[in-house]
């Protein structure tokens, strides 16, 4: 099985802060042998959330995992993004 994972955060594509969920995932996706092949961070941005959903939907993964929001703002599009595509 292959799996991409993005991470929404602002402060960690920025470098701000460093991003722990996004690898989390990726180590319990190994835990049950699947093979992350794509892995991002990207701002909370809709263009740029829109483009790494689609890309990774253009690849031939089984799975894509999206994780982010630390923190409650207007800007925290993850939650409402993935319903629209």
């Amino acid at each position: 099985m292959k799996a991409g994972v993005i991470t929404v955060s602002d402060k960690g594509y920025a470098g701000i802060r460093e991003d722990s969920s996004g690898p989390l995932i990726k180590e319990m996706l190994k835990e049950i042998n699947c093979e992350v092949v794509e892995y991002i961070i990207v701002p909370d941005e809709k263009e740029y959330i829109k483009r790494e959903l689609v890309r990774m939907s253009d690849l031939d993964l089984d799975l894509i995992f999206t994780t982010g929001g630390t923190g409650f703002s207007k800007e925290m599009l993850l939650l409402r993004q993935p319903l629209k595509y």
